[in-house]
């Protein structure tokens, strides 16, 4: 899935920083408290280790339920890879994304929206009606529900008519959005663990949960990411919302970061660090992000022992004070909370 700083790219990364710092963190209890797309948490849970995540987008707790908290498919009455089948083979309905997202469905309405074809449009609808009937009438639980709304997300992003996110749609249509939408099963990946995953406001969180390892991706900059996925939100909650617009957006007040304000990030991260059960934190940035990286380091240095982890093009570079000559990507601010 195409998302906003995206972490797959620095996967390796990561892993590296975290290994060389830490060590093996098989067994060890990690957070991953800005979650996204999970690919972070996915990796750590492929090393061994007890997960919790946590993300205030819907349709990424859908996500942390499919890749992190299950190890396997759930046991209902209907079983997971019959409920694929079933809902790859629906029959399309004219639903809330046909008459929303597509150009057929907002023919002569104030804005015309071309975020998907009509036939996948109409399946999009069917399947997520289908899904939630499942979960109405109980034949699927709570953890199959979302690990099928998961799956439905991930398929959606392979026919999306969009550059890279839902914040427009293309002009010019791309080739994806005459794909036929096909959900493709999860595969799982066993830690053996009981995994714990959160669809919360971080600062509603942190107090709750503990642990040795706190892994922060808050945003870098202006961009909220409500708008910028509003239709995965939208799929996932399918609560008919009042949206507006050209691109359609939900209501998103509700859901402003102080991360992704210049006067509030740094503050709003010093007191989620603050106040974090985790003896080891690391805070994945940006070297052009709205918080000075040199100026946040500094202010750890108040309770924690602080290293820089930088990301070139092609190499690893750290430091204990964190000075690098050179163009600059990713970091990692590693601080070690003082007893």
């Amino acid at each position: 899935m195409r998302y906003l700083g995206s972490k797959v790219k620095a996967l390796e990364f990561i892993k590296h920083t975290v290994s060389k710092t830490y060590g093996d963190i098989s067994g060890s209890t990690v957070a991953d408290l800005f979650s996204g797309t999970v690919v972070v948490a996915e990796m750590f849970k492929s090393l061994g280790a007890k997960l919790i995540t946590n993300d205030y987008m819907s349709f990424s707790y859908a996500l942390q339920l499919a890749k992190i908290k299950l190890n396997k498919e759930p046991c209902c009455s209907i079983n997971y890879y019959d409920a694929i089948n079933k809902l790859n083979n629906l029959q399309g309905e004219k639903g809330f994304i046909y008459y929303e997202y597509c150009l057929e469905g907002t023919k002569g309405k104030e804005f015309q929206r071309n975020y998907f074809s009509p036939e996948n449009a109409m399946r999009i609808d069917a399947m997520r009606k289908c899904i939630g009937s499942w979960k109405k009438e109980g034949k699927i639980s709570s953890d199959m529900f979302y690990l099928l709304c998961s799956d439905l997300v991930n398929a959606v992003t392979c026919v999306s008519n969009i550059s890279g996110t839902y914040g427009a749609f293309l002009k010019i249509d791309d080739q994806r959005k005459y794909k036929p939408i096909k959900l493709i099963p999860t595969i799982f990946i066993d830690n053996g663990l009981n995994n714990d995953c959160f669809n919360k406001d971080i600062f509603e969180i942190i107090d709750d949960v503990s642990g040795d390892i706190l892994y922060l991706d808050p945003p870098y900059n202006s961009r909220q990411y409500p708008p910028y996925y509003h239709i995965l939100e939208t799929i996932t909650d399918y609560d008919n919302p009042a949206i507006y617009g050209l691109t359609g957006r939900r209501p998103y007040q509700d859901k402003l970061s102080p991360f992704c304000m210049k006067d509030k990030a740094l503050p709003a991260l010093l007191n989620i660090v603050e106040r974090a059960r985790f003896k080891n934190i690391y805070i994945s940035y940006n070297t052009d992000g709205i918080i000075n990286y040199h100026e946040l380091g500094d202010q750890l240095k108040k309770i924690a022992d602080v290293n820089y982890f930088f990301m070139p093009f092609r190499r690893y570079k750290s430091n204990s004070n964190g000075n690098y000559k050179g163009k600059l990507k990713e970091i990692i601010i590693y601080a070690k909370k003082r007893d």
